[in-house]
C-alpha cells in the first residue's frame, strides 16, 4: 500500500499551518508531521514532469479536508469540503471516509470522482483506490476533451479507465440545449481505448427517435476502432442518389483497412477499399475502387492508386512508389464530385530508389504515366516516360566563398502509345546524356548584392528513332552560360497616413549571355517555352527542360518597393515592375520550322498589394504583350476577412494567347469573374457561396450555394454545386451533412468543394483533442 501524506487545511489555508489531526496519539502525531514536513519539500521544475509518479507507481495519497477525525494506520474522517488525491485520480464529498486496510474511500453527499478529464458525480460513492474500482449510484458523467455528458442510474467503475453505466443517457449538448441524444440500457465506456459501447441503445433527433439497434459502438476520442462509420449520402446529377456505407477494421496499432460499399442509382454499386500500412522502415496506402457493371456504360470501371515509401537499411537509400491507374478516360470525370478531381488527367506510375549525403545525392527511376482523353477525344498529348532515369547531383554551398553544383542525367526516353496530337512525336524516341555544371561567387553587404555566374551545359543523344527526317539519330550540344545578378536595397523612414512606416526600394539587375548553337537537329523530349512571370526574369534560358538552350544577351531590370509598419515590421504595401532587354535576336526554336523571333524586350510586367487596413488585402498582377502591344494576362482582386468564418472575395482573371488554337474548353484563353463568400447571416449561421463566370464562353464556369449552421452540440452544412468538366459537360452536386460533435457525421460533406471555391474558408466545429496529462487537472 502507498504511503499517506495528510496535508491539512486548516482555516482554510492549505500548507500554511501546522497539522490538524484530532483523536490521535503523540506519536501517530509526530508520524504525522514528519510525513507532513516531508511532504511540503519542494524542488524547482521548469515545466510540468511528464515522468511525475502516476497511478501505476508508488504515488503518495494525499488527504485534505476543513476537519478530520481518526488514526492514520487505521480510519480517517473528513469532513467539510473532503478531498482525496491519488496519481491522477481525485475523489471528493461533504464527508469522507478512508480505511488503511482496505485502501477504501467512502464519499456521501455531492461526491465526485475525477480522472484524466472524466468526471463522474452522485450523491455517494465507494471507491478503491489501488484498484481504481467502485460504484455510484444516479451519477451524472462528463468528458471534457469533447463535452460529452450524461447520466446514469448506476455506475460501476472497473478499473483502468473502464466504466459501465446502466440506464445511461448520453449527449454533447450543454443543458437545456437537449438537440440530440442517446439512450442505451448499458454503456460500457473506456477512457483508454477512447470508445464507449451501447446495448439497446437509441439515437434521438429533437426529441424523435431515429436510429435503434442492440448494439451500438461509437468514439469519445480520436483513437481508432473497428466498426462501421457513420454512413454518408448525396446526389450527384451524374452519379444520382449514392449512399457509402464504411466499415473501419483496425488491424493493429499499424495497419487498417476500410472497405466502403456505395450503391448509386444511375451506376450500381463501387466497391472501395482503402489499406494503409506503418513500419518503422516503411509505410504507404493501397486503395482500390471497382464497380463490376456500371449501368450505363456496361463495363467493368476501376481505380487504383499505391504510395509507398521506404527505407533500404540503417541510412540507406529510400524506395519510393507512385502507382496510379484507372479504367477507362471517363472514370475520373464520371466518379468525381470535386472541379479538381474531375480536371486530373496524368496519372503518375513511377518507382524510384534515391540516396543521398551531405554534399551530393543520386537516384534511379521508372517515371510513367497513363494519360486520359475524357469525353470521346481521339487525341491526347502524352507526356514523354522516362525509362529509366538516372541522377547524380553534387552541390557544396560554400568552398571558400564559391558555391558549386553539378548534375549528370541520364535518361531513355519513350513517347508511349497513343501520343498522336502536338510534336512529341517529331522527335521520335532515345536516349539523352546530360551534365550541368556551375560555380557562383556571391557577393554581398548591408544594402547590396552581386552574384557572377558560370554555367556550362552539355548533352548528348543517341539510338534516336521513329523520328521526323531533320531529327539525327545522333547528336550533341555544349553551350556556355554566363549570368550576373545585382541588387541595391535603400530603406527611410516615413509617415503614412499617421502611421510610422520603413520604405524600401529594391532595384535589380540580372544580365545574361548565350552564344548561339544550333540545336535544329537534335530532339526535344521536354522543353517548352517557359511562362512569363518576375522568377522567369532571372531565368538565362527562356525555355524550360533541358533540350533547348536559347542564345541571349539580354538584361533583366527588376524596381519593388516596400512599406513595412516600423513597429511591427508587417509589410503592408509591396509593389513590382519588371522586363527584360534583348541585345540579339533568339536563333533557337523549339522546332525545326519554328521561325526565330525578333523582338528587342520582353513582356512588361506589374505587381501590388496593399493591406494597409487590417481586413483589407488587394491585389493584383497586370503582363502587357510586347508581342502583340495589349495586355496578356490580368490577376486582379480584393479580399474582406474581418474576423473568423467571415471573407469576402472578388478577382478577376484574364489571360490572352492568340496562337493557342485548341478547342474552346482546352485552351489557354479566358475572362473570368471569380467571386467567394463566407459570411454570418444571424448568429451561428452562415452563408456560402461561388460563383464564377466566363466572360468569353458566356456561361458559368463553377457555382456552390450553401448554408452552415453551427449550434452546441451539433452542425448542420448544406451546399448545391454546379461545374463544368471533360469535354463542356456539367455535373451536379448536392450535398447535405449533419455533424453531431463527438458522435460522428450524416450526410455527404461539402467541406472538400467549399475549402476548394472559397477562398479563405473555414469549416465550423470543434474536433476531438488528445487529452494531456494536465489539461483537465482537478
Amino acid at each position: 500500500m502507498s504511503r499517506i501524506r495528510v496535508l491539512p487545511l486548516c482555516s482554510a489555508v492549505a500548507l500554511a499551518l501546522p497539522l490538524c489531526v484530532s483523536a490521535a496519539d503523540s506519536k501517530d502525531a509526530s508520524d504525522a508531521t514528519a510525513l507532513s514536513n516531508e511532504g511540503l519539500r519542494l524542488r524547482l521544475s521548469r515545466g510540468l514532469n511528464e515522468q511525475a509518479p502516476t497511478e501505476r507507481d508508488e504515488a503518495p495519497t494525499y488527504l485534505s479536508a476543513y476537519r478530520m477525525v481518526g488514526r492514520t494506520n487505521e480510519k480517517i474522517e473528513l469532513y467539510d469540503d473532503a478531498e482525496v488525491r491519488r496519481g491522477g485520480a481525485v475523489l471528493r464529498g461533504d464527508t469522507i471516509t478512508y480505511t488503511f486496510s482496505t485502501d477504501e474511500v467512502y464519499s456521501k453527499g455531492n461526491a465526485l470522482v475525477a480522472r484524466n478529464g472524466t468526471v463522474f458525480k452522485g450523491p455517494e460513492l465507494t471507491y478503491r483506490l489501488d484498484a481504481e474500482t467502485g460504484e455510484m449510484p444516479d451519477a451524472t458523467f462528463r468528458y471534457l476533451p469533447n463535452e460529452m455528458r450524461g447520466t446514469s442510474d448506476k455506475v460501476e467503475l472497473l478499473g483502468g479507465g473502464r466504466a459501465k453505466m446502466c440506464n445511461a443517457v448520453i449527449t454533447t449538448c450543454r443543458e437545456g440545449e437537449e438537440a440530440w441524444w442517446i439512450t442505451a440500457d448499458s454503456v460500457d465506456y473506456d477512457q483508454l481505448d477512447e470508445s464507449a459501447v451501447g446495448r439497446n441503445a437509441t439515437l434521438y433527433l429533437g426529441g424523435v427517435p431515429i436510429f435503434a439497434s442492440p448494439y451500438f459502438s461509437f468514439p469519445v476520442g480520436s483513437e481508432r476502432k473497428t466498426g462501421f462509420l457513420t454512413p454518408r449520402f448525396g446526389i450527384n446529377s451524374t452519379l444520382g442518389v449514392n449512399l457509402e456505407l464504411p466499415f473501419y477494421w483496425n488491424i493493429a496499432p499499424n495497419y487498417d483497412y476500410t472497405f466502403t460499399p456505395k450503391p448509386m442509382s444511375k451506376r450500381g454499386v463501387l466497391l472501395g477499399n482503402e489499406f494503409r500500412y506503418l513500419q518503422p522502415s516503411f509505410s504507404g496506402e493501397l486503395t482500390y475502387d471497382v464497380i463490376f457493371k456500371d449501368k450505363e456504360t456496361k463495363d467493368r470501371r476501376y481505380a487504383l492508386s499505391w504510395k509507398h515509401f521506404q527505407r533500404l537499411g540503417r541510412g540507406g537509400p529510400t524506395l519510393g512508389v507512385d502507382y496510379q491507374r484507372v479504367s477507362d478516360n471517363d472514370y475520373i470525370s464520371d466518379f468525381s464530385t470535386t472541379i479538381r478531381e474531375s480536371s486530373e488527367n496524368i496519372l503518375n506510375q513511377k518507382v524510384w530508389l534515391s540516396y543521398g549525403k551531405t554534399y551530393w545525392s543520386t537516384s534511379l527511376g521508372v517515371y510513367k504515366n497513363q494519360t486520359l482523353a475524357p469525353g470521346g477525344r481521339r487525341q491526347t498529348e502524352k507526356p514523354y516516360e522516362k525509362v529509366p532515369e538516372f541522377n547524380l547531383s553534387g552541390n557544396v554551398a560554400d568552398f571558400h566563398g564559391f558555391t558549386l553544383t553539378s548534375r549528370l542525367t541520364a535518361t531513355r526516353f519513350d513517347r508511349g502509345a497513343g501520343s498522336t496530337v502536338g510534336r512529341h512525336h517529331l522527335s521520335g524516341d532515345g536516349y539523352r546524356t546530360l551534365l550541368d555544371s556551375s560555380i557562383s561567387y556571391p557577393l554581398m553587404g548591408p544594402f547590396w548584392f552581386i552574384t557572377p555566374k558560370f554555367q556550362y551545359n552539355m548533352a548528348w543523344y543517341r539510338d534516336i528513332h521513329d523520328a521526323a527526317s531533320y531529327v539525327d539519330r545522333s547528336g550533341s550540344r555544349l553551350v556556355p552560360i554566363y549570368s550576373l545578378d545585382s541588387g541595391l536595397v535603400f530603406e527611410r523612414n516615413t509617415t503614412f497616413f499617421g502611421r510610422e512606416t520603413e520604405q524600401t526600394l529594391e532595384p535589380r539587375l540580372f544580365y545574361a549571355y548565350i552564344p548561339y548553337r544550333d540545336q535544329s537537329h537534335l530532339p526535344n523530349f521536354d522543353s517548352s517555352e517557359a511562362d512569363m512571370n518576375f522568377a522567369e526574369l532571372f531565368s538565362p534560358n527562356k525555355y524550360t527542360g533541358s533540350d533547348r538552350i536559347a542564345n541571349t544577351n539580354q538584361l533583366s531590370a527588376i524596381l519593388t518597393t516596400r512599406m513595412l509598419d516600423a513597429g511591427t515590421g508587417k509589410e503592408w504595401f509591396t509593389a513590382s515592375v519588371g522586363q527584360r532587354y534583348y541585345f540579339e535576336n533568339n536563333q533557337v526554336g523549339l522546332y525545326w520550322s519554328d521561325p526565330a523571333k525578333t523582338k528587342n524586350r520582353s513582356d512588361l510586367l506589374a505587381s501590388a498589394q496593399f493591406s494597409f487596413y487590417q481586413d483589407w488585402r488587394i491585389e493584383g498582377m497586370v503582363q502587357y504583350s510586347s508581342e502583340w502591344s495589349k495586355v496578356s494576362k490580368t490577376t486582379a482582386g480584393v479580399r474582406y476577412n474581418p474576423r473568423k468564418f467571415s471573407t469576402v472575395s472578388l478577382y478577376y482573371l484574364y489571360n490572352y494567347n492568340p496562337n493557342d488554337k485548341r478547342d474552346a474548353y482546352y485552351n489557354t484563353n479566358i475572362r473570368q469573374v471569380d467571386f467567394s463568400f463566407q459570411w454570418p447571416i444571424v448568429k451561428d449561421l452562415y452563408a456560402l457561396g461561388r460563383y464564377n463566370y466566363s466572360l468569353r464562353d458566356h456561361r458559368v464556369v463553377d457555382s456552390l450555394a450553401g448554408l452552415e449552421y453551427r449550434a452546441g452540440c451539433w452542425i448542420l452544412r448544406g451546399a448545391i454545386q454546379r461545374y463544368i468538366r471533360s469535354e463542356g459537360r456539367t455535373t451536379t452536386n448536392f450535398f447535405f451533412e449533419l455533424q453531431l460533435v463527438g458522435l460522428g457525421t450524416v450526410g455527404s460533406s461539402p467541406i472538400e468543394a467549399l475549402s476548394e471555391g472559397i477562398s479563405g474558408y473555414q469549416p465550423l466545429g470543434p474536433r476531438p483533442v488528445e487529452v494531456g496529462r494536465y489539461d483537465y487537472y482537478e
